[in-house]
């Protein structure tokens, strides 16, 4: 399958999953529910990492794992760190959900925790596109051959 489908899939099913757990109060009702969103997320953000550089270099990128990893890694953690951010101002100005300094007690601790699930997915993603890097062509899109 190619790359842009896979990414609007994971799309669909995380907006889908996202939207059932605001209305059906998942989040708050399942304390882990935020956890496997994270790691979707992450594996989302890191495929669109590998898409946007295929798509500017023209070649799927075919650097050595460590490498790959870092990059992934970063991209993924600067994309994490501007949604907490989001995250923070829409619970403090729009939902006022918190007073400005209350924000910031108890958040930490689960913010360090959805940056490290948003880091694991991008894992997932580095890990399981070297894999698909590895094969050739024809097995990547059958379709193709």
């Amino acid at each position: 399958m190619h790359l842009g489908k896979i990414l609007l899939s994971l799309l669909i099913l995380i907006v889908v999953a996202h939207y059932a757990g605001i209305v059906g109060n998942l989040y708050w009702t399942l304390p882990w529910y935020d956890i496997p969103m994270h790691i979707a997320g992450g594996v989302w953000v890191g495929l669109l990492f590998f898409y946007l550089m295929e798509r500017r270099t023209g070649n799927p990128m075919r650097d050595p794992l460590v490498p790959l990893l870092l990059r992934t890694l970063g991209f993924v953690a600067l994309v994490g760190v501007a949604w907490e951010f989001y995250e923070y101002v829409s619970d403090v100005f729009i939902l006022h959900k918190y007073a400005w300094g209350d924000a910031l007690s108890g958040q930490a601790f689960d913010t360090l925790k959805d940056l490290f699930n948003d880091l694991l997915g991008a894992f997932l993603a580095s890990l399981w596109y070297r894999f698909r890097a590895k094969k050739p062509a024809s097995l990547r899109n059958p379709s193709h051959s």
